[in-house]
């Protein structure tokens, strides 16, 4: 067993699952691998535990709610919560590991580099609003708030209060970081499109919901 679980969030991802997973496979290091699907439509749980993953079913709808799934069944010390849609290039985790490993509480990717056609001109618009009022209701400084490639030491994770269903998970991980004095390190790292050439999920009000997701954390106990 690793002492470091990948976890991957999926709904409806069976162009791209398996190939993460063969990803992550073809690391230098072994990882566990837990693929929390999210009441899929198509082949997403069959290609992955075809792929021999450990796969569960995420009951209740939304990112939030797999997630938190998700981490309750770790036991490993380090976790990486990682979104299936192969945008999130799998190279990065060893070094992530490695930062969890120096001491480090939370590792974020926030993406320097985007492939073209990767994401659009308002999601990337919206992703900077969101980071930047994020950023200054927080007092601290978040490059990229939406990003879907985390990592966490267990035993941080598991004092954090998840609450948040769907898309407003990573600003609330990013809350919990700055309420608990985190020791947060960013990373850069590229994105890429997906597979198949799917869009992103977010819509905008999506980013209205998160905006006002942030207000409401940082004003009241909500």
């Amino acid at each position: 067993m690793s002492n470091l679980t990948v976890i991957l969030p999926a709904r409806n991802e069976e162009e791209s699952i398996g190939v993460v997973i063969d990803e992550i496979r073809a690391l230098p290091v072994k990882y566990d691998i837990l693929v929390v699907d999210n009441n899929s439509k198509d082949d997403t749980y069959n290609i992955a535990f075809y792929k021999e993953a450990r796969v569960v079913t995420a009951e209740l709808q939304g990112k939030g709610n797999a997630m938190r799934k998700g981490f309750r069944l770790v036991n490993s010390p380090y976790v990486v919560m990682m979104n299936s849609d192969y945008t999130y290039p799998a190279a990065y985790i060893p070094y992530f590991h490695e930062l969890l490993s120096d001491g480090y509480d939370v590792v974020v990717g926030y993406r320097r580099w985007k492939q073209g056609g990767s994401m659009s001109l308002i999601n990337s618009f919206g992703n900077k609003a969101l980071s930047l009022l994020a950023s200054i209701l927080y007092g601290k400084r978040i490059r990229d708030l939406c990003t879907g490639l985390w990592a966490f030491r267990k035993e941080v994770l598991d004092e954090f209060e998840i609450k948040s269903n769907g898309f407003t998970l990573e600003a609330e991980l990013f809350i919990e970081v700055v309420r608990h004095g985190c020791d947060l390190v960013q990373v850069p790292i590229s994105y890429r499109t997906r597979i198949g050439g799917s869009r992103a999920k977010l819509k905008v009000w999506n980013g209205f919901e998160i905006g006002w997701f942030l207000i409401k954390g940082r004003f009241t106990n909500e």
